[in-house]
């Protein structure tokens, strides 16, 4: 099927896949939650949509293409249609590349779209399959933990991004250089499409945090309320990255200056060394006949003597000076190679969204407690962590462009062009 269906019935015993029959009476009953997932969507479930859910042929286009559209939040009476957007794990680029999550919020259900694989979105699904608990709460409860999910999902790209603003910064007073640049700019895009996204998302988060949609009961307002705070920190940390790099940029233009001021006071030294040295060869030099000192027997050793002298005296007068010092050091020149920052490590990636989701459950302190299984061995860990690794590493492994990135976070640093 070309999507995943679960059901989560007033029993807290949950159901899977699904098919049109069940889901149709599913909605109608009013009880429960069912959660549709829809990945990758084609044409084949624009009738699932317009039909089985009557939503709006609109939105529903928007729904299924998505990549471009900003975040946004419609009412339409029986449901509630949300845009959100995040970051693109499964392209290794540069610049950032923004992904959406299309929700419908009904009363009893929610449908989520998407034409990537996300790590939030599986993430949940993870912890819905464990046991249902993110269901158990509600529809809007659990498009909180969605939202939850997917701001979660892009700190570890701002910390990568904020290390490698140091990275930029230390080289920069190193040796200043084209990579560091190159470097410079991408991350400065790559800032600006985040920040791009993020703003229209908090006005998304603001307005159903306001009590403005019926759907969104009065419990749930104050948990998006609390995301909205959330967002805003992360919109901070982006726009002082940003401050970093513009502050970078004039950090690097006022290097190449005094690079150049550099090379202007070497080339002024070497220029002043020569000046009396050529002064005494255009004197000794000149071929008039009578002139004094051309038969002496020791003239030519007295030249170069004199000009010797005139060199050590010019250099020590340089040094008093303190011209110098200092200088450049050509020969051991450190460049920064290409740096992708969605390079994350999976399960890093995947340990900050699944504290998102569990951290969202821990606050849920009314929920019903889950009933262990008869004669089940206790583990000595807990499993969730492992297989939400397992499911977003399942998940985004086929779907990547290049799988030469190293495991480690930081350790994406390459040698080759930029792309």
């Amino acid at each position: 099927m070309p999507f995943t269906s679960y059901y989560l019935d007033f029993k807290n015993e949950l159901r899977r896949e699904l098919d049109i029959d069940d889901i149709t009476s599913y909605i109608k009953s009013s009880t429960g939650v069912l959660w549709i997932d829809i990945d990758n969507p084609d044409e084949t479930v624009q009738s699932l949509l317009l039909e089985v859910f009557d939503f709006h042929p609109l939105v529903v286009d928007i729904s299924l293409d998505a990549q471009n559209t900003a975040a946004r939040v419609e009412d339409f009476g029986n449901y509630v249609f949300v845009n959100a957007r995040s970051i693109d794990y499964t392209l290794e680029r540069q610049v950032l590349q923004m992904a959406s999550l299309s929700m419908f919020i009904g009363r009893n259900y929610v449908v989520t779209i998407h034409g990537t694989a996300m790590p939030s979105v599986e993430a949940i699904r993870s912890l819905v399959e464990i046991d249902g608990r993110p269901l158990m709460k509600g529809a809007a409860f659990f498009v909180h933990a969605h939202f939850d999910a997917l701001i979660q999902a892009i700190l570890p790209t701002l910390e990568r991004m904020s290390e490698r603003a140091d990275e930029i910064e230390d080289q920069i007073l190193a040796s200043p250089d084209e990579s560091a640049l190159a470097t410079l700019l991408a991350l400065k895009r790559s800032s600006l499409a985040l920040n791009r996204a993020l703003i229209p998302q908090r006005d998304v988060l603001s307005r159903l945090g306001r009590r403005e949609f019926e759907l969104i009961g009065d419990g749930a307002d104050l948990y998006f309320r609390d995301l909205f705070e959330d967002l805003v920190r992360v919109q901070s940390t982006n726009d002082g990255i940003r401050e970093r790099a513009d502050t970078a940029l004039a950090t690097y233009l006022s290097a190449i200056s005094n690079r150049q001021n550099e090379i202007m006071k070497v080339l002024s030294i070497v220029a002043t060394i020569f000046m009396p040295l050529g002064l005494l060869a255009g004197i000794f030099g000149m071929n008039f006949q009578n002139m004094p000192g051309t038969e002496f027997q020791w003239g030519y050793h007295i030249v170069w003597a004199l000009t010797l002298g005139g060199f050590v005296i010019t250099l020590w007068m340089l040094w008093l000076k303190r011209w110098l010092v200092g200088g450049q050091t050509f020969l051991r020149q450190r460049r920064l190679g290409r740096f992708v920052p969605t390079a994350v490590d999976p399960v890093r990636l995947t340990t900050y969204v699944g504290r998102a989701a569990t951290r969202n459950l821990m606050r849920m302190t009314d929920l019903p407690p889950v009933r262990p299984i008869r004669n089940a061995p206790v583990p000595r860990y807990d499993p969730a962590p492992l297989k939400l690794a397992g499911a977003v590493l399942e998940r985004l492994r086929p779907r990547r462009r290049t799988s030469h990135q190293s495991a480690h976070p930081r350790s994406s640093r390459r040698t080759d062009d930029q792309a």
